[in-house]
């Protein structure tokens, strides 16, 4: 028991070395302690997930229904385009519960992982959050490294393993308990089942759930903070979002990623008198589409969001909502006759349907829409 509590000594005392204050002997240092060279990687994954769970807390829209960005939104495309589609239909209904524990789940990691307070609990925590997001809202992404959440899951890998290393609360708890029982033996071993070590042990142990549940206090209550400063200053997304056709006919309630197969190609139109109303489901006049601008129904087919368009006068083209990179809805932007996401920046052509701006790997699915007697139509 002597060799292992000396080595484990040795190895909290090269933990805490401190850095050197010359700059240029930084490199040598990281190399010369347990996970130094990883120690910016601990503070980008910490800040990262930092920012995202106070960024979802402090946007009103996050947790909104309505919003084309909101969780619910997200929820319904991952459960109808995702393989884990089937384990998140029992929690759409409680979205904003999952939400929050999706941020400040996020947040905890965040600054769990800056401190390197239990750095592996926090490490495999982020691990979870990073597969989640990917098996979910990345998971369409092609080719899969486009999206970001496949390669934090590897990032965290090192902190799994290996826990914090260098500069961590959980290094500084490791030596201040080997100090105390050094102070039991003289040399640093105490007798095997000594009830001096017991003490110890036992001391150390609560007085770092002591720091956790203070850290947690501190999480929640910086967690607070965000959201009631994002709901007093009224931050939103930046969903866009438009008028839509009644809900009898439209009105979008649901997402998904979908048409794979679909090229975004224009859409037939059919002029008022050429035969009589097409066979399809009624959207609404067509006089409600105003020439330049979309209105927003749901696709009978899929029921999903989607949108129609016109151009110019008398062509009426439909599209799909469905950002084709991650499952968000695109809103429409009348100025430039785009289709623009809110959540990865994808851009789309209004009038074709392709991509202008990626990440988004494919253009917006096309949907048959025909015009006849003053009435919209959609026949696919």
């Amino acid at each position: 028991m002597a060799d292992t509590l000396d080595a484990e000594a040795r190895a909290t005392a090269t933990v805490l070395t401190r850095p050197p204050t010359d700059p240029r002997k930084w490199a040598g240092w990281a190399r010369s302690v347990p996970g130094g060279h990883l120690v910016v990687l601990r503070a980008f994954l910490g800040v990262t997930f930092c920012y995202a769970g106070l960024d979802k807390l402090a946007t009103r829209g996050f947790f909104q229904a309505s919003n084309p960005a909101s969780i619910q939104a997200q929820l319904n495309a991952s459960a109808l385009s995702t393989p884990v589609g089937h384990l998140l239909h029992p929690v759409i209904h409680i979205a904003v519960l999952v939400g929050l524990l999706i941020s400040f789940g996020e947040l905890a990691v965040g600054i769990g992982t800056l401190l390197g307070l239990y750095a592996r609990l926090a490490a495999g925590g982020g691990m979870l959050l990073a597969l989640l997001f990917f098996l979910t809202v990345s998971y369409n992404s092609s080719p899969y490294f486009y999206g970001p959440d496949i390669v934090f899951v590897f990032a965290w890998t090192p902190f799994v393993l290996n826990g914090a290393g260098a500069l961590s609360l959980d290094a500084a708890f490791l030596a201040r308990r080997q100090r105390e029982l050094g102070a039991l033996g003289g040399s640093g071993a105490a007798p095997a089942g000594s009830a001096g070590v017991a003490v110890v042990n036992r001391r150390a142990a609560v007085a770092k759930l002591a720091t956790g549940a203070l850290v947690g206090g501190v999480t929640l209550f910086l967690g607070g903070m965000a959201a009631a400063a994002g709901r007093a200053l009224g931050r939103h997304s930046t969903a866009l979002t438009g008028p839509t056709f009644p809900s009898g006919a439209g009105g979008a309630t649901s997402t998904t990623v979908g048409g794979s197969g679909s090229t975004g190609s224009t859409t037939t139109t059919v002029a008022a008198g050429s035969g009589g109303p097409p066979k399809g489901k009624r959207l609404g006049p067509a006089s409600a589409v105003a020439v330049g601008n979309a209105v927003g129904f749901t696709d009978p087919s899929q029921g999903t969001p989607a949108y129609v368009v016109q151009p110019k006068a008398g062509e009426f083209l439909a599209f799909s909502a469905i950002c084709t990179h991650a499952g968000c809805t695109v809103g429409f932007v009348q100025s430039v006759e785009q289709f623009q996401c809110p959540c990865h920046g994808s851009i789309f052509s209004a009038v074709t349907g392709d991509v202008i701006q990626g990440p988004a790997p494919r253009p917006l699915p096309a949907i048959g829409i025909e015009e006849s007697g003053g009435e919209l139509y959609v026949t696919d």
